[in-house]
């Protein structure tokens, strides 16, 4: 905060970088030493509250995003693993004479690609969001597809 003296920032990152719900102005005034009663002082008049929960907000909005990206990233290389399971099941199975057709491994892996590319093509909007969502297994997952890709709603 502008004007606030180098020590008097200090003090108060020690505040600041306390997880919320421990932060406790006694346990900074022992750490200091300084009294209670001084360190209440500098938290009022440099509002650390505000500044902390600011501070706490910012961080967890970064954290957010970082987690959606990440998410996001993870659902493509998903996508795009299970197309190439699925592509080489299906490359594996032409090629294969009928008579000497050990078909189990192949078939586990057809079952796989596909397992892996539909999971992540009928992931939610508010999932891709990292928004917890409660699954309804009553809806189709196709009709929840077309639903969020209509933003009418017609």
């Amino acid at each position: 905060m502008t004007g606030e003296p180098t020590r008097e920032h200090g003090i108060f990152r020690l505040y600041r970088d306390t997880p919320a719900p421990r932060r406790d102005l006694a346990k900074i005034a022992e750490q200091v030493d300084l009294s209670y009663r001084r360190v209440r002082e500098l938290a009022d008049k440099w509002a650390w509250r505000e500044r902390a929960e600011a501070w706490d907000d910012t961080c967890h909005r970064v954290e957010d995003q970082e987690r959606l990206e990440a998410i996001r990233s993870m659902h493509e290389i998903h996508r795009k693993a299970g197309r190439a399971a699925v592509m080489k099941a299906a490359q594996a199975l032409s090629a294969m004479d009928a008579d000497h057709m050990p078909a189990t491994a192949v078939a586990r892996l057809l079952e796989l690609g596909a397992k892996l590319e539909r999971s992540t093509l009928i992931v939610s909007v508010e999932e891709l969001q990292g928004l917890d969502v409660e699954p309804d297994e009553a809806e189709d997952p196709w009709d929840r597809i077309a639903r969020e890709l209509d933003p009418s709603g017609t």
